[in-house]
Formats: structure tokens, C-alpha cells, sequence
């Protein structure tokens, strides 16, 4: 069985280089696309569908959003993801140089746990149900639409995608996060998103190519062999990490990676 630091690499997760030049203007274009695609409401399947002569899967469209495509650069791949999103690279660009400004806040967990949204327009919608324990099957095939929620979006992350995803299970409920509560995620693709130590994530488990997701919601700890994910649990069950490669058969491969930073949470009495 592969260790936890090493699982985190293959998957992928984050990178681990000590040169992060290439890899965070990776990151930023990746980030751009995805504003603009989320402006033209469409999904990554969508946009990838339109990628070009015969389009490309929604995994590697994703791939480019989250910055591990380096053919991003390249003039001709920019003016066909722009194509896509019916936009120009001119468009692409200036997304790019938007998002020059000042380096995401380093925000510790305290503040992340009292955070209360500031004003602003609009519902979120209930995504998903997410573990605190084990990971979750994600309910992909379910024919109900996701449900909006009377909950204002983080005003610090404007472009970027937000959702909620009901907590089952009490594995994180010394965070003050218990079962039932609501977890508010902003995309750790659109916001650039890289761990630290403290912060609450949503973490998604890809199985079977893509077709099978799984959730669960962990706290973060950085250390020098990698990314840890903790349990904060009164259940003495859930005192240890969380072993990326449980209930994987041998051999099966899967992609592991922080969805969501977790922002705030709601309870409904």
C-alpha cells in the first residue's frame, strides 16, 4: 500500500517542486479559463465538447482549468479553449491579467470557522452529501435537481464557483461541524487554491476514470513528507489520517484532490 505523502503525489494533488514559476502561471491561466467559462454558464463536458475538431474529454478540460496542462501556453491551444467558451484570446488574456492583484489573504482556521458571508445576491445550491468520516459516493445518477439554499456567497472569491454539501457523520465535529450542518465550499480551482495547515477542505476521490466521485471533509495539515488530511472527532474511530486508499482494490488506481476550501458552515434547526 502506497504511503499517504506518496498517494498525494501520484494523484497529484498539489505539487511538491521547488520550482513553482511554470507551475503557478499554469495555475493562474487555468484559473482565468475557468472564470470565463463559469460566465458563460456552461460545464467543463460542455466547453470540452466544443474544444476543437471532435473536442476533448471533461477530465483533461479540467486538467487545463487546474493548471496541469502546460500546453496552456501555447497560442494555438489558448485560441481553442477561447473558441469554446465563444470567447477571444484577447478575452482569455485579459481574465489573465485580472487576476494580478494582491496574494490571496493567509487566513487562519479560527477565522475561517467564524467567518460570516458579507451581503450579496443569490442562493446557493446544495451540491452533494460529504462524509466526515470515510469518503462518500457521490450520488451522480440521482434525477432530483439540486436544491438552492437562502445562503449569500463569499464576497472575497466573486468569480469563483460556490456551493453547500450537507455533512454526514461526526468525524470533524470538534471543528464545530456536525452532522446535518451545511458546508460552504469555494472551488479550489478557481480561487488557486494551495493547502495549509489549519485549513477545512472538501476532498473529492476520482475512481474508475472519472465515472465514480467521492467526498469527504478534512482539516489540513502541511508537513515536510506532504499533505496530511485529519479527522477533529470526540469518535475515537476517527483518530488517525485519512488513508487515501481505502476500500480501493488492488492495483486500482484513483485521483485524489481538495474540491473545496471550506469557508463557513450553517446549521438549520
Amino acid at each position: 500500500m502506497p504511503s499517504l505523502a506518496r498517494a498525494f503525489s501520484v494523484a497529484q494533488v498539489v505539487s511538491m517542486t521547488t520550482d513553482r514559476d511554470d507551475d503557478q502561471e499554469a495555475r493562474l491561466w487555468g484559473r482565468a479559463l475557468s472564470v470565463l467559462r463559469h460566465g458563460k454558464g456552461l460545464s467543463q463536458a460542455q466547453a470540452a465538447e466544443a474544444f476543437g475538431e471532435g473536442g476533448i474529454s471533461a477530465q483533461g478540460w479540467g486538467l487545463y482549468e487546474s493548471g496541469k496542462r502546460p500546453g496552456i501556453f501555447r497560442p494555438e491551444v489558448q485560441r481553442k479553449l477561447a473558441k469554446a467558451l465563444g470567447v477571444t484570446p484577447a478575452d482569455l488574456l485579459d481574465a489573465r491579467r485580472a487576476l494580478d492583484g494582491p496574494a490571496a489573504e493567509q487566513r487562519p482556521i479560527a477565522e475561517i470557522r467564524e467567518f460570516r458571508p458579507k451581503p450579496a445576491s443569490g442562493d446557493l445550491i446544495i451540491r452533494d452529501r460529504v462524509q466526515a468520516g470515510a469518503f462518500l459516493m457521490a450520488d451522480d445518477l440521482s434525477q432530483i435537481e439540486p436544491r438552492p439554499y437562502p445562503a449569500l456567497k463569499d464576497s472575497r472569491y466573486p468569480a469563483a464557483e460556490q456551493w453547500l454539501s450537507q455533512v454526514v457523520g461526526d468525524s470533524v465535529n470538534l471543528l464545530g461541524i456536525i452532522e446535518g450542518d451545511l458546508v460552504h465550499c469555494v472551488s479550489a480551482i478557481d480561487i488557486g487554491y494551495m493547502p495549509r495547515t489549519g485549513d477545512i477542505v472538501e476532498v473529492e476521490r476520482l475512481r474508475f476514470g472519472g465515472r465514480m466521485r467521492e467526498l469527504t471533509v478534512k482539516q489540513v495539515e502541511v508537513t515536510a513528507q506532504g499533505v496530511v488530511l485529519w479527522p477533529r472527532s470526540t469518535n475515537e474511530q476517527f483518530s488517525a489520517p485519512v488513508v487515501l486508499t481505502d476500500g480501493l482494490a488492488d492495483g486500482e488506481e484513483a485521483e485524489v484532490r481538495i474540491r473545496g476550501l471550506i469557508v463557513g458552515s450553517i446549521r438549520r434547526y
